[in-house]
């Protein structure tokens, strides 16, 4: 598995925790656990491109913010089945 969360991951971390009301700048930096100058890099992104918006001076998840995460979703479960299978693989050839 990963050690590293890649961009995709990151994101939908930032989605999420603005979906479940984790939505102030402080709040997303400790459950995303990011620093301050990753956190505004992403979130600069994620307003600038229509999936949240700024309303006083916390963060909510618009309606294609919520595609993206449904998707992004998808995307990890994909990939832990994945590895799943290349796991079984493993074991029934060695």
């Amino acid at each position: 598995m990963r050690s590293k969360r890649d961009k995709f991951d990151i994101v939908a971390d930032i989605l999420e925790n603005i979906k479940d009301g984790r939505n102030s700048k402080s709040a997303l930096m400790k459950n995303a656990n990011l620093s301050f100058s990753i956190l505004k890099k992403y979130i600069d992104y994620l307003e600038k491109n229509g999936y949240v918006e700024e309303k006083d001076g916390s963060y909510v998840i618009t309606d294609k913010g919520l595609a993206l995460l449904d998707r992004l979703n998808k995307v990890r479960n994909l990939e832990f089945q994945l590895a799943e299978l290349i796991n079984e693989l493993s074991k029934e050839l060695l």
